[in-house]
């Protein structure tokens, strides 16, 4: 069994995309990580609501363990390889580069010249800055609510 993984990211940053799908994972998300994580690369996968999964591998186990389990569950196979087969193992440079896969931009939009990385505990979200700001616009009604009694829950406010 692995051990957990420790890292967890947070905050947004915008970065460029290349022509060709490159970029570059925030400094920020890269100091987080400890020897063994940076070490092991990350793992790109679909994500929901229009953007793009980049888990480190150690924390990829967690979720692949998960999604094993559920299709086991519900006797799927093809649940966990459509799943594994969608996954793509990604080596980045020391400043953090690596290429996204035309498949990949093409079902996250990424179709400007800028990326927006959004650090969401244990992955990275990347989305393509237009269509993440619409979705914010779109529900800021709906959470403002949430908000409001949400930070009386959790800072006693």
């Amino acid at each position: 069994m692995t051990t957990p993984s420790k890292t967890y990211f947070y905050g947004q940053y915008t970065n460029s995309i290349s022509a060709k799908g490159q970029a570059s994972i925030p400094k920020k998300f890269r100091d987080s990580l400890d020897e063994v994580e940076a070490a092991g690369g990350f793992v790109l996968l679909p994500g929901q609501d229009c953007c793009l999964y980049l888990y480190t591998h150690l924390q990829f186990s967690e979720v692949r363990t998960r999604v094993r389990e559920l299709a086991v569950k519900n006797n799927s196979p093809e649940f966990f390889r459509s799943f594994m087969e969608s996954v793509v193992a990604l080596d980045p440079d020391n400043q953090g580069r690596f290429v996204i896969p035309q498949t990949m931009r093409d079902l996250a939009d990424l179709t400007g010249k800028e990326v927006t990385f959004i650090g969401m505990d244990d992955r990275i979200e990347i989305w393509n800055p237009d269509v993440r700001n619409s979705q914010r616009k779109e529900q800021e009604a709906s959470y403002a609510q949430l908000r409001e009694t949400g930070a009386r829950d959790i800072f006693g406010i």
